[in-house]
């Protein structure tokens, strides 16, 4: 091109995209912001975001979305999450190796959970459907509605963090899709009574997928892609730069865009948006994800480094 201005013009999108954003913490109070809460799950509920402990016992999270909005005009300085009585039916007891709960999504007034589970070096996923009660303000799991995801591979405390709602199918997505670990990564799609379970193909992706936010009427949704350091050796990531220490390992932590076309899911063209990295150099395990209207996103980690709600505005 012999216009150095306008090349750099038809560039610009893609630099400011690709550079790091600032996640902003929200500030919260109460039981969530202890880190043995480990939450592992965002998803909206009406207007209320929902915060799912890993191991709730009779009660999980919510915030009115009005109260995440003051907080981001600067009208609101800390948030109260309000407690939603829990009924898991006693899956946790009756689950073998049971390891908590690792995502949540609804539709309507019905509630779907993904399972972790791990004993002998073996693992599985399990899917569940419950209701809400809103007169008792209370999500009821039907025990009898539990179904197990086989694993594509073995990797100790891998399993399915991803849940969607897509029309009338629920779609579960494994944690790791990397070609060196997972030769053939799928996502599963069941129907809303989760009966019929088909696999279909899912692309290779570096790192862990970790949550997504709801699909958008192009049928795009996000994921948080994230990479701890200490995993190198379990999912051999293929980096872009050299290591000679482990020092030398940085973690990743983004957001990565996909589609549904054509009943398929596919890496959409749009950059990542890479999150700044801690200035203290800590891991943020980031767990949830959902999209605030059209301003950005909510995500969340689990206890490490603790309880963190962040809004990551999307890039100008």
């Amino acid at each position: 091109m012999k216009y150095p201005a306008l090349k750099f013009i038809l560039l610009l999108p893609l630099i400011i995209f690709s550079q790091a954003v600032e996640p902003i913490y929200i500030t919260l109070n109460g039981d969530i912001t202890n880190p043995d809460q480990e939450v592992s799950g965002l998803a909206w509920y009406k207007d209320n975001l929902i915060l799912l402990p890993q191991y709730p016992t009779d009660r999980i999270y919510s915030i009115p979305k009005t109260q995440i909005l003051d907080f981001l005009d600067l009208s609101r300085t800390t948030i109260l999450p309000k407690e939603i009585k829990w009924n898991s039916s006693g899956l946790d007891k009756r689950i073998c190796g049971f390891e908590g709960y690792e995502s949540i999504v609804f539709n309507d007034e019905t509630v779907y959970v993904t399972i972790e589970a791990e004993k002998r070096n073996t693992n599985h996923g399990f899917i569940a459907r419950g209701i809400i009660d809103s007169i008792k303000n209370e999500i009821i799991i039907n025990k009898k509605s539990l179904k197990k995801i086989k694993t594509p591979v073995m990797l100790s405390n891998m399993t399915y963090e991803t849940i969607l709602i897509n029309n009338n199918s629920v779609i579960t997505i494994y944690e790791v899709n990397s070609a060196k670990v997972n030769k053939s990564p799928v996502y599963h799609q069941f129907d809303k009574n989760l009966k019929s379970d088909i696999k279909k193909p899912f692309p290779f992706t570096e790192y862990r997928i970790t949550d997504a936010t709801e699909i958008d009427d192009e049928c795009k949704f996000w994921v948080i892609n994230y990479f701890w350091p200490g995993d190198f050796k379990l999912l051999k990531p293929d980096l872009n730069y050299p290591i000679t220490k482990k020092k030398d390992i940085k973690p990743v932590e983004r957001l990565l865009e996909f589609q549904i076309v054509d009943g398929i899911i596919i890496r959409t063209e749009t950059q990542p948006i890479n999150i700044k990295l801690s200035e203290f150099g800590d891991s943020r395990n980031w767990e949830g994800i959902v999209r605030l209207d059209d301003k950005g996103f909510l995500i969340v980690t689990d206890k490490f480094p603790g309880t963190v709600l962040a809004f990551v505005p999307l890039p100008n």
